[in-house]
């Protein structure tokens, strides 16, 4: 038996925003990178958390995984003020 997700877990969510374009950019790093909606959602699903492709965009970022957390400033413009994609 699969166990399913809450419905509503108030994650932000691909699904969720119908930008054509996904920015990440880092202020700390100058990491600027785009990418296409449709792409996103061909390789991850449309049902992935902004966190899980913040993660993943960001690996190997040095700052990700430090004793005190992570601290790395990748985020998601399209999000504005609702999450910093942590």
């Amino acid at each position: 038996m699969r166990r399913r997700r809450p419905v509503d877990d108030g994650v932000p969510r691909l699904k969720d925003h119908k930008v054509p374009v996904i920015e990440l950019i880092c202020r700390f790093c100058d990491r600027h990178c785009a990418h296409e909606r449709r792409l996103l959602v061909k390789a991850f699903g449309a049902s992935v958390s902004f966190a899980q492709i913040r993660r993943r965009m960001a690996m190997g970022c040095e700052r990700m995984q430090t004793f005190e957390g992570d601290k790395c400033g990748a985020h998601f413009p399209c999000l504005g003020n609702l999450v910093d994609g942590s």
